[in-house]
């Protein structure tokens, strides 16, 4: 049963969470909205920016589905429990590594045209690839791979860099490409900083609010980005 023994902490998190997933289900229909109209007006079907981040969302719903069972359901936030029911935590981390991959493998091979041989993506898809099968049978477990993930997460910043650089070299995309920048510093602060070991250092409640408030500002600004093709099509058609 949900928070059995909840506090009111803990039921303002539950609230909040629920918030978080109500906005990723929402983003995932309009993405796909978006999507599937652009299918019906070209006739065929584009493996793009815009598809790249419906995947994104996809995969942070269904992991933020795995952690609300996880964090509220199995573990009640109690420490303790955290290890019987590990493979939920890695499940949800791993899946929602899927969806990062994704993204920053389409911009690389758009964007670079795989300068960087993938390397990132590459680093990245094995970083949860390690956070689903390394064994948890203690806490430090736990934290040791909150570390690689947050090492992980860092390569994501490369997207930011790039589009700051080519909303500066080209005014036509400068709008999308830095609001796409902020999207995703907005997102990352809040992936890296929203997890049990920093809500238990500082104040929980506020911790929590703030950098939901993040990541759900990223989210928006990254969905809006990716509906903005022109900037996916200036790329393709430089090549």
């Amino acid at each position: 049963m949900i928070l059995t023994s909840y506090t009111t902490d803990l039921f303002i998190i539950f609230v909040l969470t629920l918030v978080l997933l109500g906005t990723k289900a929402f983003l995932v229909i309009f993405l796909g909205k978006e999507l599937y109209g652009k299918y019906k007006s070209l006739g065929y079907f584009e493996f793009d920016f815009l598809f790249a981040f419906f995947i994104l969302m996809v995969c942070l719903l269904i992991s933020r589905i795995f952690y609300v069972i996880f964090d509220f359901v199995l573990t009640q936030y109690t420490i303790e429990n955290y290890v019987e029911w590990a493979i939920f935590w890695k499940l949800a981390g791993f899946i929602g590594g899927i969806g990062l991959f994704f993204v920053l493998l389409t911009i690389e091979r758009a964007v670079l045209n795989y300068k960087l041989k993938a390397i990132p993506s590459i680093i990245i898809l094995l970083s949860f690839i390690v956070v689903l099968v390394f064994p948890v049978n203690e806490i430090s477990d736990f934290q040791l791979l909150h570390i690689n993930i947050i090492f992980s997460l860092s390569l994501i910043f490369i997207v930011p860099i790039i589009f700051i650089y080519m909303g500066i070299r080209a005014p036509e995309i400068r709008k999308v490409s830095f609001i796409l920048s902020l999207g995703v510093i907005l997102f990352l602060v809040g992936l890296v900083f929203m997890n049990e070991f920093f809500l238990y250092q500082l104040n929980r409640i506020t911790t929590f609010f703030l950098f939901i408030l993040f990541k759900l500002s990223g989210l928006i600004l990254i969905s809006y980005s990716a509906t903005n093709l022109y900037i996916y099509n200036y790329f393709m058609e430089e090549k």
